[in-house]
This record gives structure tokens, C-alpha cells and sequence, in this order.
């Protein structure tokens, strides 16, 4: 009895072991069985931002800013483009203490003071053919003020047209193809190679971009961005918002830098639409509704999380946080305040985490996403001795700092990531069963076994009485009248 008790206790033990450790851990990660084309995966959204904010002859930042050292007093349109670019300018403080509240025409001001996209971006290639870039790129509102995107999603796919503030929509660029591809179903089955957002058909730079950025010299500021030139580029997915000040690769002036991207792609079994996503750590398309975007990801759920933060702490938003038409953009007198938020917001994150709480944004991951990692090498563009040897050819570049980039994949597959749960049906009879036949010898046969004779066998009809069985003798002698004998029937002679 006891080495019965002994190995009931020890499977008992066993089997709350293991459902302890499928609820802890209820999903489990794993590398995807086979290789995809990397055609299943959109060429990354590019979101290029030029440090210089301003063009001279709309307004000279350097000039502004000797008259404010000599104590000039400014004019109302030049006040208002300062305050303006005290927003998308990490320097400002260095001008002036805006402590007064006053109307701003914020995104306004900077669209008349940026720079077109003709001369932003003069040459374009794309899988090794010469495109016009102003096709291929579309203005776009970040917190470095008005940057250029290449392969975003239209702003009527990225945003809920009937919430959002019109001054996110008005960057619509005609030309933009409908979108064929989300996260959740990726590109439909009628999408063609010219799909939009774009995709490769292969690694390497025939397969990929390459811009020549330019600005012109004198429209170079370092009052600004201070002792920097070139641009921010932030590497995102087509259907996010650019985050130009949490993460991005500095290009230079007279620059070659080359980005080589491996996509990680996540994909999540259905079967765990029914686990909470606290328990699976993600949200599916439709299970977390943002109120600015059309689709869920991380970093749009971070932006509209930040949005509402600063509206209850500050009483407005910052003019590129995601707003409705009647919320209240942030003066340059509330850059302190909005600039807090974040840092405010990281600490309660990490207050949050030791305590084991829920998120302060609640922002999971997307069950289905794509991430990419991004590989950078760089060399000098030598320009100028460039324009020297090839002559006239090079004559519209004069005046101009150009820096080159080029991006592409790095392989031509790509091997996804799936989120699936960690024990399904079949895992379970067999972790079981393993258990039972370790601890209990048991296995199908003995189940079998108990159900017969625990449900069947207390059924069947026998010819002969129980009680006659059980006493029934094997005697060493065959006599014809056997006193143990039992008559089956009344008319039998003994």
C-alpha cells in the first residue's frame, strides 16, 4: 500500500508540476518549419528627415538669432516662425525662454519654411530603374517637423479619416496606390508585382533603393540641430507612424551609407484567439480598437497613448502627436511640459514592470508583425572631386550637399517566427500519458481495461448463478449425480 500511495502522491505531484508551468507559460515561440520568399514581406517604410529646418529665404534662423543678442525686437511673421521651430529644434532653449502663450500656426509655418521634395530627393532608383522621386515620396508630419516617406501607407489607410485632424490627411499623395497588404493577412491573392507598399523580388540593390539626398548649402543651420548635417532615417513598417526621435540612423553630408534589412517576421496560431492577450503578450488586429488609426501596432498605440497622456497632463498635444480637429496644439510655452511626458511615462513603465502591473499604455506587441533588423555600413561621398572629373554632367548638384543612400534585403528568403501555444490536444494526452505509464504503469490498454470492467462486464448475462460458481468444486472423480451440480432445468433427471 504504501509504494501504491507512494506513486499516486508522485504523479499528483508531476501533473500540477506541469499545468503550473503551461499556466505560467501558456505560448511558446518557435522557428517556422520552412523558408518564405521574401516577396511575403513589404519593402520597409523609409522616413527621411533633413536636420536643416528651414530655407534661408524664408527664414534666416542665424540672423534671427543675432537680432534677439542685440536685444531686437521682432516682427510678428518672424516671432511666429521661431516659435514655431522652437518645436522640431533641440537647441531652442539656446534662443530664448518662450515663457508666454500665444497663437501658433505650428504645421503651417514649418510647411512654408520646408523644403520640396524635388530638391530633397533629386535622383531615385528603384529595383534598378530611375524613378521621379516626387512619385515615390510623400511629406509626412513627425516630431523633426515635415520629413519625406518612401513606401508608407497612404494617410487615409494609416488614419480614421472621420477622426483624425485634417492636417494629417492633407499630405495625401495622389499618385499613391491602394493599399494590398496588412500585417494580419499580408498581400492579397490579386496583388502583382507592383503591389502597394512595395516589395522586393530579391536581395541586393536590384531589388532595392537608392536616393541621393541633397540640401542646399546655404540653407545649412546648425543653431538648429547643432554641430550636425545630413539626416535622421527611421526604418519602420509601412502601416506605422515614424517615431523620428526614438530611433533612427544618422546619414551625413558627403556620405555613402548602405542599409541591409532581415525581416522578423512574427505570425501567431489562431488557436490562441481564445487565450487572453495578457496571457499570449499580444493583441490581434481587431482586439484592441485605437481611436486615431486604422490599424493596431505597437508604435501607433504608443503615439495615441502619448497623445492622451499629454492632453490630460498639459492640456494640449504636441502638433505631430495624433488629434482630432478640436484639441488644443501645444504652444512653444508647453515644450517643457510635453518634453516631461515621456520621461514620466518611462518611469511609470518600469514603476509598473517591478511590480508586476499591467503596462501604463497597455501596449502588447501585434500577434502578426514585422520588424526589421537593419545592418549599416558607411564610406565618404567624395562629391566634389566627383564633379571635377565628370564635368558638366554634374552641374545641377553645385550648391548642393548630397549624401547617398542605398537599402535592400540581405537575403532572398526568409525564415518566420510562429507564436503558438505551448501544449495542444495532442501534447497534452501525451504528457499525460507519459506520467501515467512512468509513475502508474498504466496505458490505452489498461484504460480500456477499467472502463470494461468498471461499465461492461457488470452487464453481461451468465447461464450459470454466481453463487453455484462460487461454490463449485473440481472433484477427482467424474460421478453422474454430482451433489454440487446446479439443475438448469426442472424436468432434468439427475
Amino acid at each position: 500500500m504504501l509504494w501504491i500511495a507512494a506513486a499516486f502522491a508522485a504523479c499528483g505531484f508531476s501533473v500540477i508540476q506541469m499545468y503550473h508551468k503551461w499556466d505560467k507559460h501558456p505560448v511558446v515561440i518557435v522557428y517556422a518549419p520552412h523558408f518564405e520568399p521574401i516577396s511575403t514581406v513589404p519593402f520597409p517604410a523609409i522616413t527621411m528627415c533633413p536636420l536643416s529646418k528651414a530655407r534661408v529665404d524664408q527664414f534666416n534662423l542665424t540672423q534671427t538669432y543675432e537680432l534677439l543678442r542685440n536685444g531686437t525686437s521682432l516682427d510678428r511673421t518672424r516671432k511666429r516662425k521661431l516659435r514655431a521651430l522652437a518645436h522640431v529644434c533641440p537647441y531652442s532653449h539656446l534662443w530664448r525662454n518662450f515663457s508666454m502663450s500665444e497663437d501658433e500656426t505650428v504645421i503651417k509655418s514649418l510647411q512654408n519654411m520646408s523644403f520640396p521634395k524635388e530638391t530633397i530627393a533629386q535622383w531615385c532608383m528603384w529595383r534598378y530603374k530611375v524613378v521621379n522621386c516626387s512619385d515615390m515620396l510623400t511629406e509626412t508630419l513627425t516630431e523633426d517637423g515635415i520629413c519625406y516617406t518612401f513606401n508608407g501607407l497612404p494617410a487615409s489607410k494609416l488614419y480614421r479619416a472621420d477622426v483624425i485632424s485634417p492636417d494629417f490627411l492633407q499630405f495625401e499623395t495622389p499618385a499613391t496606390i491602394d493599399s494590398n497588404w496588412t500585417q494580419d493577412s499580408g498581400y492579397g491573392s490579386s496583388a502583382g508585382l507592383n503591389a502597394y507598399p512595395y516589395r522586393s523580388m530579391g536581395n541586393g540593390l536590384i531589388s532595392g533603393l537608392l536616393v541621393a539626398l541633397s540640401v542646399r548649402t546655404i540653407d545649412q543651420e546648425f543653431l538648429c540641430s547643432g554641430p550636425y548635417t545630413g539626416f535622421k532615417i527611421v526604418v519602420h513598417t509601412p502601416d506605422e507612424v515614424a517615431m523620428s526621435g526614438d530611433w533612427f540612423f544618422r546619414l551625413n553630408n558627403e556620405d555613402d551609407i548602405a542599409l541591409t534589412f532581415t525581416p522578423n517576421v512574427m505570425y501567431t496560431s489562431e488557436k490562441l484567439r481564445n487565450a487572453s492577450p495578457m496571457r499570449r503578450s499580444c493583441f490581434f488586429d481587431n482586439e484592441r480598437y485605437l481611436r486615431f488609426f486604422n490599424s493596431y501596432n505597437q508604435a501607433n498605440c504608443a503615439a495615441e497613448c502619448m497623445a492622451n497622456l499629454t492632453l490630460k497632463k498639459c492640456g494640449c498635444v504636441k502638433f505631430s502627436m495624433p488629434r482630432t480637429a478640436d484639441m488644443k496644439i501645444c504652444d512653444a510655452s508647453k515644450i517643457e511640459c510635453y518634453q516631461n511626458i515621456l520621461i514620466e511615462a518611462f518611469d511609470e513603465e518600469i514603476r509598473h514592470a517591478m511590480q508586476g502591473m499591467i503596462s501604463l499604455c497597455g501596449c502588447y506587441p501585434a500577434c502578426n508583425s514585422v520588424e526589421y533588423q537593419v545592418e549599416i555600413s558607411r564610406m565618404p561621398f567624395y562629391l566634389q572631386e566627383l564633379s571635377r572629373a565628370a564635368g558638366a554632367a554634374f552641374d545641377k548638384f553645385k550648391g548642393y550637399d548630397i549624401a547617398v543612400m542605398s537599402m535592400s534585403f540581405k537575403h532572398r528568403h526568409h525564415l518566420p517566427i510562429w507564436r503558438r501555444e505551448m501544449l495542444g490536444v495532442t501534447d497534452v494526452i501525451a504528457e499525460f500519458g507519459g506520467l501515467f505509464a512512468l509513475l502508474l504503469g498504466a496505458s490505452a490498454m489498461s484504460l480500456c481495461e477499467i472502463l470494461y470492467y468498471a461499465c461492461i462486464r457488470p452487464l453481461r448475462r451468465e447461464p450459470i448463478p454466481r453463487l453455484a460458481i462460487n461454490w463449485m468444486y473440481v472433484l477427482p472423480w467424474a460421478a453422474r449425480q454430482n451433489p454440487f451440480r446446479t439443475r438448469m432445468n426442472q424436468s432434468e433427471n439427475w
